[in-house]
């Protein structure tokens, strides 16, 4: 085998394993690099191809990878010199090497003639995640439909609760709230929204009779509204809730009110359908111009980057909720935000764009406004006819499990429906967790690796793992290096970047890591709701004869932390349900469940209870039937995908 040095441009050395053809001018031979001479853009990779051509004493080399010519352009390294004082010239040449030269020659004419010809167009063209997901807005939960009404309610009030308790963990002076939300604040409230002369829920059940007898309900009239017109109707929409505002008071407000058709919609095509326009407000951590400009973005989100116990971490929810809002009114989305803190709110009219970007018809502009700080966002979409028992009972169930905020809903019919706050401890702030081993996949180590900081093999699986010491990545490392040696391949070093591993080096590594034991992942990133604090919220919503609740410790699954809680109410203002879903009731991360029940685990292990020891009678499928509700909480961080 000849060793030959590429000199000072790259002193690596090559190894000549086989030579392909033999000219007494050029020769081409395949190249093995070992990874520990790779330079650090990995030029020389396994595969390569080298040229040389001798003069004398003097050879020149032309380097090519295997990734130049994936792309027909080789890259040159100069002039070489032979170091081992062999006579290259005693090689003895090919007899047709005349031939060869010369369809060498020709061939070259022939890449210079390709050259000349026009490019060539591909047929594939690549998309943008806005403009995929805006006509399948029906993949995360936006379906025409009854469940549509909840979507909507889902993804703002979860956006509205994340930014409250934000608001409250960054905030150093907490303000003074009482045990629970003063009941003479609530009845202020109730009147305002409701007005005092009127029986408000003989009036809602009047409405939504007539609407299902499909008569027209009384719509305010149709207008074209500037910005301006918008802030007005906002400065409006927040006078009952000036109390809460004044006693920094947190709670979400949501709002749905049918209004026209819009003259871009054909009413004959939508016979049946209905327009509704969706508010919601909070008085949470608001946002800074900057973010503003991102929110309603398809992938921006400030949970996706990090294991956290979350509500939701993808980014997909309200940019989701704009392009179905768009696609079926063609009207703009509206929204005011304003930091804690700031003095200013930002106030913007806009569409979302299937680029991904924004495109603004109104604002943003800065002005002052009657509110410390929150979100306030206002859109129109088409449905069908709204009907109880959707998203009112989405706005139920969150009360009771986020039991530290006051949530309000106002459904078309005008029933104000309003779940004060029931304690006065707000739930402490999960940490970011690292990954845990158990948890990582092949795909997910090597994005690991290229993106790592860190500058060598150690640092970066004892910073980018948990429950990894230095001396297990010692470990990891000497069995990857023992598979390495049966190849004869090179070894992996603790000291080695983690960039210039080779892809065999990587799979080695990457099965030796997996192949290790590791003690479980902390637990201390759960934060449960909690025994006495679930006890007391069902109590004060249901009045049960009898409740209890317990709370499992900590536990782990797939490198992923978790805890389960539930909580069991028996008689008293309790009526029996008529359909198992109203008995048994399933939240994740203190998000209610309301789809999906036959597939939850949680719900297979209650059907898995005998009953009838506790002289329960059930429905079919196995869950109690009777004055009773089982309600289960599993949170920890990306419990979703377990």
């Amino acid at each position: 085998m000849t060793r030959i040095s590429l000199g000072k441009q790259n002193p690596s050395n090559v190894y000549i394993d086989s030579i392909y053809n033999e000219y007494p001018l050029i020769r081409m031979v395949r190249t093995r690099v070992p990874s520990s001479h790779q330079d650090s853009g990995g030029f020389m990779d396994e595969g390569a191809v080298v040229l040389f051509s001798f003069h004398g004493k003097t050879i020149n080399a032309e380097c090519v990878s295997s990734r130049a010519l994936a792309r027909n352009r080789p890259d040159r390294y100069g002039s070489v010199a032979d170091n081992e004082g062999q006579n290259i010239h005693s090689l003895q040449p090919n007899k047709n090497h005349k031939d060869e030269v010369n369809q060498l020659s020709s061939s070259k004419g022939s890449k210079s003639a390709e050259k000349k010809q026009p490019r060539q167009v591909g047929d594939i063209k690549q998309g943008t995640i806005a403009k995929f997901m805006r006509k399948r807005t029906q993949l995360v939960g936006f379906e025409t439909g009854l469940n549509k009404h909840t979507q909507y309610a889902i993804e703002f009030l979860d956006n509205a609760i994340d930014a409250l308790e934000s608001w409250w963990w960054r905030k150093k002076r907490k303000p003074r709230i009482g045990d629970q939300l003063d009941p003479e604040i609530v009845k202020q409230i109730r009147d305002k929204l409701e007005g005092k002369t009127i029986d408000s829920i003989a009036r809602s059940k009047k409405l939504e009779k007539d609407a299902k007898a499909g008569r027209e309900l009384n719509i305010p009239p149709r207008q074209k509204e500037t910005l301006e017109d918008r802030v007005k109707r906002f400065r409006k929409f927040l006078v009952p809730f000036r109390p809460l505002i004044r006693k920094n008071e947190p709670f979400a407000v949501m709002k749905l009110t049918e209004v026209h058709m819009p003259d871009l919609v054909a009413v004959d095509d939508e016979e049946g359908f209905k327009v509704y326009e969706f508010t919601c407000f909070d008085n949470g951590i608001g946002m800074v111009p900057q973010d503003l400009e991102k929110f309603g973005i398809y992938l921006a989100s400030s949970k996706s980057e990090k294991l956290r116990q979350t509500r939701g971490s993808q980014g997909f929810g309200a940019p989701s909720a704009f392009s179905d809002a768009q696609n079926t009114t063609g009207k703009p989305i509206f929204t005011v935000s304003k930091r804690m803190g700031s003095k200013q709110a930002t106030v913007a009219d806009f569409y979302t764009t299937t680029e991904n970007t924004k495109d603004y018809v109104g604002g943003p502009e800065r002005m002052k406004l009657p509110f410390k700080h929150g979100t306030y966002v206002r859109l129109n979409y088409l449905n069908i006819q709204y009907r109880r028992g959707y998203a009112d009972i989405y706005a139920e169930m969150a009360s009771l499990l986020n039991s530290h905020v006051t949530i309000i809903f106002i459904d078309p019919y005008g029933e104000v429906h309003i779940y004060p706050r029931r304690v006065k401890k707000f739930p402490e702030e999960p940490k970011y967790a690292q990954p845990h081993p158990a948890s990582i996949r092949i795909g997910e180590f090597q994005d690991l690796l290229r993106e790592t900081k860190e500058r060598t093999v150690r640092s970066f699986l004892t910073k980018a793992f948990t429950r990894l010491s230095s001396n297990k990545a010692k470990d990891i490392v000497k069995a990857a290096n023992a598979e390495l040696g049966k190849r004869h391949l090179d070894k992996i070093k603790l000291s080695s970047a983690p960039r210039s591993l080779s892809k065999v080096q990587v799979e080695l590594l990457y099965r030796a890591f997996s192949s290790e034991d590791y003690y479980s992942p902390p637990t201390d990133t759960v934060v449960p709701v909690g025994e006495e604090v679930f006890q007391q919220t069902i109590k004060m919503a249901y009045h049960p004869d009898f409740v209890t609740s317990v709370t499992r410790k900590p536990t782990s699954g797939k490198g992923l932390s978790f805890a389960v809680e539930v909580c069991i109410a028996y008689g008293g203002e309790i009526e029996p349900a008529t359909s198992a879903p109203m008995v048994l009731w399933r939240f994740v991360n203190r998000v209610p469940k309301l789809r999906d029940n036959s597939d939850c685990a949680t719900w297979k292990a209650c059907t898995m209870v005998n009953w009838k020891n506790y002289k329960l009678k059930t429905f079919d499928n196995g869950i109690p039937r009777g004055p009773v509700m089982v309600f289960i909480h599993v949170c920890g961080a990306y419990v979703h995908v377990m």
